[in-house]
């Protein structure tokens, strides 16, 4: 269906044809074939494309494009309820992405004399309500952001969350033993009253970090049974025969020194 109009019509009468053409397209009929008789009532074949063509003539007064566009995005305003479509998105969706059904809806294309007479009507001249730009004629009739537009992006979306989740994945391969994890996670390890410890990127594992923490308790004990017997070699208390730099087991142990005249430990002097 074509609606031409030479700029004389105001936009809202211009917009309130296509609710009229969308009760045109709900009709249903009922094919001729018995045998199809029990059957639903088909939809009305035929176009549906109503061509909005907003022109100028030499019998209307002078519009210039500014104006004509301006005309175009009045008509597109008022008649949005009849090619806007329907709001659709998946309830198990994190983001407010969605997309448009088009099932009841008017497709609405429009153009101008000017642009059919420079570019013909195959060029990129129309401009479809909803969507931005001119197109060609087969471009301005793919419905905008539909559900397939809506796929592509949500099959970025996942391709992006998986790709993010392998570059954790890869990072949590620990650096000593190189055991990979099959699956992300946050739990944290350890026993209850102990201090609680997660598996990071570029870190060890559980078994490789106990391992690591007993090595270096081990390695502590050690320097300190060996730091015992050197001071103790070198300056035994004349009575307990034991270390005169402090009490066995204290901080000052290995770090007091007695004075040159005193060779008893500090608590016996």
């Amino acid at each position: 269906m074509v609606e031409p109009a030479r700029s004389t019509m105001a936009p809202a009468g211009v917009a309130a044809k296509f609710p009229r053409y969308r009760e045109l397209f709900r009709t249903k009929v009922r094919d001729n074939d018995p045998a199809l008789a029990d059957r639903e009532p088909a939809a009305v074949p035929g176009p549906v494309i109503p061509a909005l063509g907003i022109r100028r003539s030499r019998w209307s007064s002078p519009t210039g494009p500014v104006a004509l566009a301006n005309r175009q995005q009045a008509v597109a305003d008022l008649s949005a309820d009849c090619w806007r479509g329907r709001w659709c998105r998946e309830v198990r969706d994190d983001n407010d992405d969605g997309w448009r059904e088009y099932d009841d809806a008017v497709p609405i294309i429009a153009t101008t004399l000017e642009l059919l007479a420079a570019r013909g009507p195959l060029g990129p001249v129309w401009w479809r309500f909803g969507r931005s730009g001119r197109h060609s004629l087969l471009e301005a009739l793919e419905n905008p952001n539909n559900r397939a537009a809506y796929d592509l992006r949500q099959a970025a979306r996942e391709d992006e969350q998986q790709r993010v989740h392998q570059e954790l994945m890869d990072s949590l391969v620990c650096i000593d033993c190189g055991d990979a994890p099959e699956q992300e996670s946050t739990w944290k390890y350890g026993r209850q009253g102990q201090t609680e410890w997660t598996r990071r990127p570029g870190g060890p594992c559980w078994p490789c970090h106990q391992d690591r923490e007993e090595r270096l308790e081990r390695e502590a004990q050690e320097q300190l049974e060996a730091a015992r017997e050197a001071n103790a070699a070198l300056r035994p208390c004349w009575t307990c025969r034991g270390s005169i730099g402090g009490k066995e087991g204290s901080k000052l142990e290995l770090r007091e020194k007695a004075r040159p005249d005193r060779l008893e430990c500090p608590e016996r002097v």
